[in-house]
């Protein structure tokens, strides 16, 4: 059905966009110019969520800060694979390795100075399961994960909700094009041109400071996915 209403829309704005074509070789020279905007928004509720999550370790040690790492990073796999996500769902979003030096007893005879290492590894989970996105950061978090960086929920056919922006911004300006028309007495004769000014596709992302995390063990993590929005905006140009 989505893939029929697609087509749909496309002839949509394709037939607008000939019919303008048409009447722009056949303006007369003489006629007025009535120009207007259309604006669209459209939302709907997301179907897929993104999880980022990681794993950060520290130590004197880059080896031991690394080997550690990667412990619990395999704990967090597995974790997550045990709750049903496919390895496939599950890919490394980042990997950084850097350290800092920390001095002590400066500028004494026992000034020392040692650098700790810091190891970052980051993931992304993605999921169809929107009821499942807090038991999948609790469940990351009690194996391990110490970053739960933000979690984005998505559309995953945009063009769908894109299109019918489009459409709806186009109906708008033909209307307020007619009305205008007949208000002063005039008749558009045709479209003389088309230009789509912008159009937004807004993710929705909820921020996961590492420390609002359920870390000890209490009730589960709750998350509300809200809606998408998705905005268009057209000028038109008719004559009369």
């Amino acid at each position: 059905m989505k893939h029929l209403r697609r087509i749909s829309l496309c002839l949509v704005v394709v037939l607008v966009l000939s019919v303008g074509s048409a009447m722009a070789a056949a303006v007369p020279e003489q006629s007025g110019r009535l120009q207007v905007t259309g604006n669209a928004v459209i939302t709907a509720a997301p179907d897929l969520a993104r999880i980022t999550l990681g794993v950060e370790t520290s130590s004197t040690s880059a080896e031991e800060a690394v080997s550690e790492n990667a412990q619990r990073m395999d704990s967090v796999l597995g974790a997550l694979r045990a709750l049903g996500i496919e390895q496939s769902a599950m890919t490394t979003s980042g990997y950084n390795v850097y350290s800092y030096d920390n001095t002590f007893g400066r500028s004494t005879p026992a000034e020392e100075i040692t650098a700790t290492y810091h190891v970052q590894n980051g993931i992304t989970i993605t999921t169809e399961n929107l009821d499942e996105v807090g038991l999948i950061v609790d469940t990351a978090v009690k194996a391990g994960a110490n970053q739960v960086r933000n979690v984005t929920f998505d559309i995953a056919d945009k063009q769908d909700m894109q299109l019918q922006a489009l459409q709806v911004a186009i109906e708008q300006a033909l209307t307020k094009a007619n009305v205008m028309a007949q208000s002063a007495g005039e008749t558009i004769g045709g479209i003389v041109s088309i230009d789509e000014e912008y159009g937004t596709y807004v993710a929705k992302s909820e921020a996961m400071p590492m420390m609002a995390v359920g870390f000890d063990g209490g009730a589960q993590t709750s998350i509300s996915p809200g809606e998408i929005e998705v905005t268009a905006r057209v000028t038109m140009e008719f004559w009369f």
